[in-house]
Parts: C-alpha cells; sequence; structure tokens
C-alpha cells in the first residue's frame, strides 16, 4: 500500500457515506436467501477485489450491480445460481429472488467491511510505526475463517454484545486469535449505568463497558462502529509474543464486558 494514511482516510470517508439506518430499515424483513450458496456465486473475491487489492470504494448498490452482472457473465456462475434457485425457490423470475439475493449480500459486504477496517488501520499504523509487518487478507483466507494474517498469527474479528456467552474466546489453533469487535446499544448503557432501578453493581458493570467501548472504538456519523488506533496499537505491540497478545486480547474482551 503505498500511502497508508491517505487510504485509510478515503476508506473511513467512504464507511461514513453508507446510508446504515436506510438499508438496514429496507433489509431488516428481507431473510428468504438464508441458505449456504455454492462457492460459484459467493461475493467474497469480488469484495475483496475491489475494497482491498484496488481500493475502489463502491456504493453497496453499484457493487452488488457489478457483481450481478459478473454472476451473469460467467458461465459456471450462472449455472450455480440457476441450480440454486430452482432447488430452493419456485418462483416465477419477478425480481423477488434478487431482493432476496441482494438483502443476504448486504450483510455479507457490511461485516466484510468491518473486518478491512481493522486491516487498514494495522497497515496505517505498521507504517506509522516503522514496523515491518505483512497483513494478508483476501477471499481464500476469509473463507477458511481467517479474517487477516500477519506472519504466522491469524485473526477473526468476533462480534460481541453485552451477553456474556458471546464474547470471543482465542480461536482452537494455537495461534489464531479472536478480535472483538463490540456490537452494543451505546443508548441502552448509557440508560442502564443511570438507572435507579438498577442495582449499583450493575450499573458500574455497564459504565465500564462504555469506558472500554471509547477507548478501543470510534462510532462515524452514520453510526458505522471502527477500530481506534489505541486498539490497534496494543495488536500491533504484542505481536510477536503470542501469550502476550492472547493475555491483552482477553483483558479487551473483559473490558468491554463491563468486568474490569
Amino acid at each position: 500500500m503505498e500511502n497508508p494514511s491517505k487510504t485509510l482516510k478515503l476508506y473511513r470517508d467512504f464507511l461514513e457515506s453508507i446510508p446504515l439506518d436506510k438499508f438496514r430499515e429496507k433489509y431488516k424483513e428481507i431473510k428468504w436467501v438464508e441458505q449456504d450458496l455454492p462457492k460459484e456465486i459467493l461475493p467474497l473475491a469480488s469484495i475483496f477485489k475491489n475494497y482491498w487489492d484496488k481500493h475502489n470504494f463502491l456504493s453497496f448498490d453499484d457493487w452488488f450491480n457489478e457483481f450481478w452482472e459478473e454472476l451473469h457473465s460467467n458461465k459456471e456462475s450462472l449455472n450455480a445460481l440457476k441450480k440454486f434457485k430452482k432447488y430452493y425457490f419456485n418462483k416465477d423470475d419477478n425480481g423477488w429472488f434478487r431482493l432476496g439475493f441482494k438483502a443476504r449480500m448486504y450483510r455479507t459486504w457490511v461485516s466484510v467491511l468491518t473486518q478491512l477496517d481493522f486491516c487498514y488501520v494495522f497497515v496505517y499504523l505498521s507504517a506509522k510505526q516503522n514496523k515491518n509487518l505483512k497483513l494478508e487478507c483476501n477471499a481464500e483466507l476469509d473463507r477458511r475463517g481467517i479474517d487477516a494474517r500477519v506472519d504466522d498469527v491469524d485473526f477473526q474479528v468476533a462480534k460481541i454484545s453485552q451477553r456474556k456467552e458471546a464474547r470471543p474466546g482465542a480461536g482452537r489453533r494455537k495461534r489464531k486469535i479472536a478480535i472483538p469487535y463490540a456490537v452494543f446499544n451505546i443508548d441502552e448503557l448509557k440508560r442502564l449505568s443511570k438507572s435507579p432501578r438498577v442495582r449499583e453493581q450493575n450499573r458500574k458493570k455497564y459504565k465500564r463497558a462504555l469506558e472500554a467501548f471509547f477507548k478501543y472504538f470510534e462510532i462515524l456519523s452514520n453510526g458505522f462502529v471502527v477500530f481506534s488506533e489505541y486498539y490497534v496499537s496494543e495488536i500491533i505491540k504484542n505481536i510477536h509474543d503470542i501469550q502476550a497478545l492472547k493475555e491483552r486480547v482477553n483483558r479487551i474482551s473483559l473490558e468491554l464486558a463491563g468486568e474490569y
């Protein structure tokens, strides 16, 4: 990446331009294409090609239209798409399937954009700190559950909520690290941290969770949650000591749970 600082700025500007509320409302009830997709019609290669390899930050609609055309212009992809539709959906071609497929693609698209934010910040801070760290991320790694690889350390960005059971572990592989990405209702946490109806012990816990959230993340004007430089710097600082890295990530997870 020739200019990591400029590229990160362009990427963040793009993330901030996404009308999240509009898409959330539009697609929240459209969940009829949830089956496992054949590899020929998976969107990962297209997403990584545009948003990582080429830094071509298309709007969702522009990206989806391009991807839809790619599926229909490739013989193998088109055959796989037709078989998938015939097997699961016995409906006429009135746009019903396309809408469900588009909603499914939106959820995948946003998820990958989130993990790419971690990657862009990592590359930017590595250059800023003069660290010789090579980060890899691509469709093949993603299919194997690896969102980023640095040397022989694999990372997976794992969504967590305030529910205790949702906290990520370190991963089964000894050198695989789950990076906690908080999906919190901030307004609700603020309310609970001040509510006289909530036990004082729990109010303190919610307050600590909020403090941790704003230490490790930032919220763009449209509500997109991105990684703070401090968070990623902590990963870089411990990258060559896997045990220290696991301990640091576990501490971050506990802080986000309000336990520290």
